[in-house]
C-alpha cells in the first residue's frame, strides 16, 4: 500500500543573533547543568535531534525544530527551525543562531542530526518545505561553516522519491550521501544523493519499501547500509535491516525482527557501531510492560556479527516507569572506557525522562541511572541522543522544559541544551 501521511506531528534570511548564557539552573549538585534554555522566537525551540560535537573547540552545533524566523512560509506560526551553536565562554556559554529556515523552497522543520564531511560542510534535512507539493515534503541540505550559507542539495518532489525524512544521514567513503524517509514509496523508502563536479546533486532510490523508518542510516566501510523500521520483520512491528551493494543492486535483508505483543511498533532508534564492528540501538515501546500503561518499557540491543550472520542480543531492558521508559530516537553513545549513554523520554523519578550509562561487566552489562528531569525549568522529553567528550562530560537537549515565559513556549517550554558530568 502507499504510505503518504505526514510525518509525526511537530510540538511543534540568514541572520546571527549572539547572547552569552549563563547557567542559571542547576540540574543535581555540581553533576549536570543547563548550558542553554530556549526562548522561543527567533531563538529557536525544541531540539528533536542529537547534538554534533566539536572536540578541538568544544563548540557543540545542532537544530530546532521550531522558532526562528516569525515568517515561515510554511504557515508555521511557531518558525520553520534553525540551526545553532554553543560554544564555552567562562564561566557560561554563547549561543549562536547560525541559520533560520524560512521555509517553502528552502525547507522547514529539520530534525536529523548534523553530519559534518570533510569538504567542511554541515549536512541535515528538514521534514518539510522544499515547495513542490503540499507546502513541501522535505529537504536534504549543507550548510557551510564560517559564512553559514545554506544550500538546498535536494528538494523531495514526489512521494515515489520518499517523503518527511527525519533520521541521521551518513556518507560513503565517495561522499555520496544516504538516507531514509519513512512515508513515500510502498512503505518508506531509502535513498542516495549522489553530487557531480557542477554541484547539482541526483537522487537515486534504492528501496522503496523499507517500513516505516522513522530513525536514520548509518554506512559501514563497505558501503553497505544498516537502519531501523517501525513495521517491517515478520511480525511487522519493526526490524533492523542491511542494504547491501553488489551485482546487479541493492539487496535489502531483515537482519532481526522485533516481536513484542504490547507494541504495534517498537520505535527502533538510529543505530551505532563499535570497534568490533556490532551496532547498538534502542527501542522504545518493547520489552517489559510498563504496568498499568499499555506500552512497553523499551530495550538496549546489540546486534552481533558473527562470519555471515547477525545475532540479537538484548543488553536492558527497561524495568519500570521509575527505572526510565521509551529511549529516544537518537544513536547509542559510547565513551573511550566502553560505556554506552542514553538517554529516556519518560519515567524516571520525576516522569519527565532521564540520562543513563551502561557499564560492561563480566557475564553482562550494568545500568546506572545518572540524571532524572525534573520538568519546568530543568527540562523534560530528551528525544534525541546524547555525546560524549574526551574528558567523559555527557552533553544532550531535551525537546520540553525550561523557562515558560519566552514566545510559544508558555505552556511546557522549549527546550534545554544540558551537560552532566561524570
Amino acid at each position: 500500500m502507499s504510505s503518504q501521511c505526514c510525518f509525526p506531528p511537530a510540538r511543534p534570511l540568514t541572520v546571527l543573533s549572539l547572547a552569552l548564557i549563563l547557567v542559571t539552573h542547576s540540574l543535581a549538585a555540581s553533576k549536570a547543568r543547563i548550558l542553554h534554555t530556549f526562548q522561543g522566537g527567533e531563538d529557536g525551540a525544541n531540539p528533536w535531534a542529537s547534538l554534533l560535537l566539536d572536540n578541538k573547540t568544544g563548540t557543540l552545533y545542532g537544530t530546532t525544530e521550531d522558532g526562528g524566523n516569525q515568517l515561515c512560509q510554511n504557515s508555521f506560526d511557531t518558525g520553520c527551525g534553525t540551526i545553532f551553536s554553543l560554544s564555552p565562554a567562562g564561566k557560561g556559554w554563547k549561543e549562536t543562531v547560525l541559520y533560520r529556515f524560512q521555509g517553502d523552497n528552502d525547507g522547514a522543520l529539520p530534525r536529523s542530526p548534523l553530519a559534518r564531511q570533510p569538504d567542511g560542510y554541515f549536512y541535515g534535512t528538514t521534514t518539510s518545505g522544499g515547495g513542490a507539493i503540499q507546502g513541501g515534503i522535505g529537504t536534504a541540505f549543507r550548510i557551510r561553516p564560517g559564512t553559514w550559507k545554506e544550500d538546498v542539495i535536494f528538494r523531495f518532489s514526489s512521494y515515489q522519491q520518499g517523503a518527511y525524512p527525519q533520521g541521521a544521514v551518513a556518507f560513503d567513503h565517495k561522499g555520496n550521501l544516504y538516507g531514509l524517509t519513512p512515508n513515500g514509496g510502498l512503505s518508506g523508502v531509502a535513498f542516495e544523493l549522489i553530487p557531480n563536479p557542477a554541484g547539482e546533486w541526483k537522487e537515486v532510490v534504492l528501496y522503496d519499501n523499507v517500513g516505516l523508518p522513522y530513525a536514520g542510516v548509518f554506512v559501514d566501510h563497505f558501503g553497505n547500509l544498516y537502519g531501523t523500521t517501525d513495521a517491517n520483520g515478520i511480525s511487522g512491528e519493526g526490524s533492523v535491516f542491511e542494504l547491501s551493494h553488489g551485482k546487479p543492486g541493492w539487496k535489502f535483508t531483515d537482519l532481526y525482527s522485533f516481536q513484542d505483543p504490547a507494541s504495534l511498533g517498537v520505535e527502533p532508534s538510529d543505530l551505532t557501531i563499535d570497534e568490533e564492528e556490532n551496532l547498538f540501538g534502542f527501542a522504545a515501546d518493547a520489552g517489559i510492560v510498563c504496568n498499568p500503561h499499555p506500552y512497553s518499557c523499551g530495550t538496549v540491543f546489540e546486534m552481533i556479527r558473527k562470519g555471515g550472520t547477525w545475532q540479537e542480543k538484548t543488553l536492558y531492558q527497561f524495568k519500570n516507569v521509575a527505572d526510565g521508559s521509551g529511549p529516544g530516537y537518537g544513536a547509542p553513545a559510547f565513551d573511550r572506557a566502553g560505556n554506552l549513554y542514553g538517554a529516556t523520554q519518560a519515567g524516571g523519578k520525576y516522569g519527565f525522562g532521564t540520562v543513563f550509562k551502561l557499564s560492561p561487566v563480566k557475564g553482562g552489562w550494568k545500568k546506572t541511572t545518572l540524571y532524572s528531569f525534573p520538568g519546568g525549568a530543568g527540562g523534560a522529553e530528551p528525544i534525541g541522543g546524547l555525546v560524549v567528550d574526551q574528558q567523559g562530560n555527557i552533553f544532550g537537549t531535551t525537546y520540553l522544559g525550561g523557562t515558560r515565559n519566552g514566545k510559544h513556549c508558555k505552556k511546557q517550554g522549549c527546550g534545554i541544551v544540558f551537560e552532566i558530568t561524570p
